[in-house]
């Protein structure tokens, strides 16, 4: 019984964290989107930290249950972009940009003064912020890290790019399930997580 108890306060604990993080990261693609010309998630009202225009109800129940899930994309149409070979790296990177922003501003926050159960959010927000920032640079469609790679090699339109959408889902649940993003991202998460709690332990 008291294990059951331990598991759903742990998950009371990080659903702030998601919904912050999910929602921070996917406003970012969109405010990056409106700044490059593109408006189509504007007229969507994406352009929000509102966690209702975020938050995909499976993804949110996946990312509770097995700590993987995903909240609703943003649609942009890069022919809107004024520079669209810059602008599809800015974009692809404005969701990492903000989960680490998050971390940032938590990281500040993070005072003694605070009671027990304040910092065990704060660090679950760090945390989940983090993991979030890390996944998505992986340069598997359909995260972050590929449209970046295909923006910066302009690879996009190629044969490459188009095979490389069409199989990334199978190869990223084929990663997971074979435990090889947990080898890739652990080692990194477990690091900055460390200098995180190092920043806030001196007050930075």
């Amino acid at each position: 019984m008291s294990t059951i108890l331990s598991y759903i306060v742990n998950r009371l604990y990080i659903i702030p964290g998601i919904l912050i993080g999910l929602s921070v990261h996917e406003f970012g693609h969109a405010k990056a989107a409106q700044l490059c010309g593109d408006h189509t998630s504007e007229a969507m009202g994406r352009v929000s930290l509102d966690p209702r225009a975020h938050i995909d109800p499976v993804g949110l129940l996946m990312l509770l249950i097995v700590g993987f899930g995903w909240g609703k994309p943003v649609i942009v149409d890069p022919r809107n972009y004024r520079h669209p070979r810059r602008d599809s790296i800015i974009v692809g990177l404005a969701g990492v940009f903000n989960n680490l922003i998050t971390i940032g501003s938590r990281i500040l926050r993070s005072q003694p003064a605070f009671g027990s159960i304040v910092i065990t959010l704060l660090l679950q927000i760090v945390v989940i912020n983090l993991s979030l920032m890390l996944f998505n640079l992986l340069p598997v469609p359909p995260l972050d890290g590929f449209g970046v790679i295909c923006g910066i090699f302009n690879l996009y339109g190629t044969k490459f790019y188009w095979y490389a959408r069409r199989y990334g889902m199978v190869i990223l649940i084929l990663m997971m399930y074979f435990g090889l993003t947990s080898r890739i991202l652990s080692p990194a998460l477990n690091a900055v997580l460390s200098l995180v709690i190092r920043l806030a332990s001196i007050g930075l």
